[in-house]
């Protein structure tokens, strides 16, 4: 038997239920190098048991079928959305996606909502489909025949759906989904995310998120009661056995968010304070690379010739948490790869807890540092965490350029990218 702290944490994510933001801040948690990069099952496929077992989260578009296919059980993190929602934002979520498989289809058709849920061949992913995930039955022997026997995560997806025994008769589905749910060590639902990260949060041992960013959401999606009866009907049609499950979803998290907020005991918790490496000058690092302690940063990116960055935002003040090793003064360089402008960039201020400290911005061989003096009578070992803040007078969400080789297209708003922090000793 595994021990409850070496089992690995799997989110299982359901399309279009908050999953995105979930899914972040759950990264958040973890060193880059103990997640496991697969996200859709065929990209297990390089992985052998060995490797397998090192990894402390996984996270993905791969239901049920990855619990039976690790080698150790994880402990299973799910996210629900009222279902009716839920399909009118996958719809949505298809016709402004390009990259999605049927956008072409649905265009070329001229297909509106009403449309696409009575076609049978088109609502199939819509049906139940949260329900289906939590009942995949396909064991780890035939996962791995399927992912030897396939080349693409295309060809892996038609070859389960085609397979006898990947899941239950349709009579069965309901409970089997509803047994996984309620063995879930998470139950959360879309519409109390924030609720619902502050309970991750406390599963995981770590300080709940101050902001949260919504990511991956149509700000003009249509409501419910602008829908016409009959495209309700079709909606309820096809998420009848989906609301069961989401019904069941919200006793349990009430439940569970209540006794959290009833709960004085102590709690295990993460390291307070960023991990602080030191080189054999004696030069203490900080990067992104490790789990987050801090706050007001965008998501990880893994940029060829850069590293592993963040940017700041949405907010206008990011910072990191400290632990000094010895109370000594440092010469703070944080290297910065992007910003938005220059008057964003030339707005930058930073703080070590209320002490501003005087900044610079240095170039040195194509790289620009933000350069600062800490003082050693504002170092205190003893006193514990320690919080840098980058301030910065704004942020700007349009796309700029492409120079320095970072897409940051995305409607996000921005400040500076960061790749990580030396404290030199002075």
């Amino acid at each position: 038997m595994e021990r409850e702290d070496r089992r690995p944490w799997y989110f299982l994510h359901i399309p279009k239920t908050a999953g995105t933001t979930f899914r972040v801040l759950l990264e958040n948690q973890f060193h880059m190098d103990a997640i496991c990069p697969a996200y859709e099952f065929f990209q297990m496929k390089p992985y052998d048991e060995e490797r397998l077992r090192e990894f402390r989260l996984f996270r993905g578009h791969m239901g049920y079928s990855l619990v039976n296919y690790l080698p150790v059980k994880p402990r299973v993190l799910v996210m629900l959305r009222d279902p009716m929602e839920r399909t009118v934002s996958h719809f949505e979520y298809i016709r402004r996606d390009p990259a999605h498989p049927k956008h072409r289809m649905i265009h070329e058709r001229k297909m509106g909502l009403k449309e696409y849920l009575q076609d049978p061949v088109l609502s199939a992913e819509v049906t139940n489909a949260q329900v289906r995930p939590l009942a995949h039955l396909a064991n780890q022997g035939l996962l791995r025949e399927l992912l030897d026997a396939t080349d693409s995560q295309d060809a892996f997806a038609r070859a389960w759906r085609h397979r006898e025994g990947v899941l239950p008769p349709d009579d069965e589905l309901l409970d089997v989904a509803l047994e996984r749910l309620e063995a879930a060590d998470f139950v959360g639902v879309a519409e109390r995310l924030e609720q619902g990260m502050a309970l991750a949060a406390r599963l995981l041992g770590a300080a709940p998120p101050q902001h949260l960013q919504s990511l991956n959401i149509n700000p003009r999606r249509t409501r419910l009661d602008e829908l016409p009866d009959d495209v309700l009907d079709l909606l309820q049609a096809l998420t009848r056995l989906d609301r069961k499950l989401y019904q069941r979803g919200l006793v349990l998290f009430e439940g569970r968010f209540n006794a959290m907020q009833n709960s004085t005991g102590s709690e295990d918790r993460l390291p307070a304070a960023a991990a602080m490496s030191r080189g054999e000058t004696g030069v203490l690092t900080v990067d992104f690379a490790q789990p987050l302690r801090g706050d007001g940063w965008h998501q990880r990116e893994l940029v060829p010739g850069k590293g592993v960055l963040r940017w700041t935002g949405p907010g206008t003040e990011s910072s990191i948490d400290l632990s000094f090793p010895a109370s000594q003064a440092y010469r703070l360089r944080i290297a910065i790869a992007d910003w938005v402008s220059e008057t964003v960039l030339h707005s930058l201020r930073l703080y070590l807890d209320d002490t501003r400290l005087p900044v610079e911005l240095v170039g040195e061989d194509g790289q620009l540092y933000a350069l600062a003096d800490i003082h050693a009578s504002l170092v205190s070992a003893e006193q514990g965490t320690q919080r840098l803040y980058l301030r910065l007078d704004g942020t700007e969400t349009q796309a700029a350029s492409h120079a320095r080789g970072i897409d940051h297209s995305h409607s996000r708003k921005l400040g500076i990218s960061v790749q990580g922090f030396e404290f030199i000793p002075a």
